[in-house]
């Protein structure tokens, strides 16, 4: 009896290589997920852009701007300012469902319609413009708190050296430095000193 030929296919390096590279990509995209659109816009600023062709793969671009590598190709960066812009519609979209108009905050805290607008500027209450008309998160408000607001709001507000839109980001996202608490929880458990100090920080690179 002739003997039997049996062919084993094992991938080869090539394949081994793009599948890591994949994987890699793939936990690329899922950090990017997990930034918010001003880290994103960051990122993609602090990068190097070649408008010559990329000489590796996109795996293997995004591999090397996950390592810190300091050129990125065109394509790259425009996904990287998509993704950013992407986000901050939804972002922003989920912020304003609960937000307040000014008449609204005006009738909650018992003041003149004026009033939100005051304190806006004064850098007491934080709002975003829609369609050109001032939208106050909720979440700022506390009917315990002096003049209806968190307690230790307004300071942190007049330190934090960004636009409206990174301060409410960073005032709602959970921070090491604050035991995983968001800043406004912070605030709320009265770590007002600890908030500020932290708040003093953003911006700076």
């Amino acid at each position: 009896m002739s003997g039997i030929n049996v062919t084993i296919d094992a991938p080869s390096a090539k394949d081994v290589m793009q599948e890591a590279l994949g994987s890699i990509a793939r936990g690329f995209q899922d950090y990017l997920n997990s930034l918010q659109p001003d880290e994103i816009k960051y990122l993609a600023d602090k990068m190097e852009t070649t408008s010559s062709k990329p000489k590796y793969s996109k795996a293997e671009t995004e591999f090397a701007a996950k390592l810190g590598a300091n050129k990125l190709s065109d394509e790259e960066r425009g996904r990287l300012e998509i993704t950013a812009l992407t986000k901050n519609f939804k972002w922003r979209h989920e912020l304003l469902k609960s937000s307040l108009t000014a008449p609204q905050v005006a009738q909650m805290l018992n003041t003149t319609r004026q009033t939100p607008h005051d304190r806006l500027k004064k850098n007491s209450l934080i709002a975003v413009q829609d369609n050109g008309v001032w939208k106050f998160p909720i979440w700022q408000f506390d009917p315990q708190g002096p003049d209806g607001v968190i307690a230790g709001l307004p300071d942190v507000l007049k330190v934090l050296n960004v636009p409206a839109m990174s301060k409410i980001s960073w005032l709602t996202r959970h921070n090491k430095a604050l035991n995983g608490l968001t800043p406004i929880e912070a605030l709320k458990n009265g770590c007002k000193n600890e908030v500020i100090a932290e708040a003093r920080s953003v911006g700076v690179y």
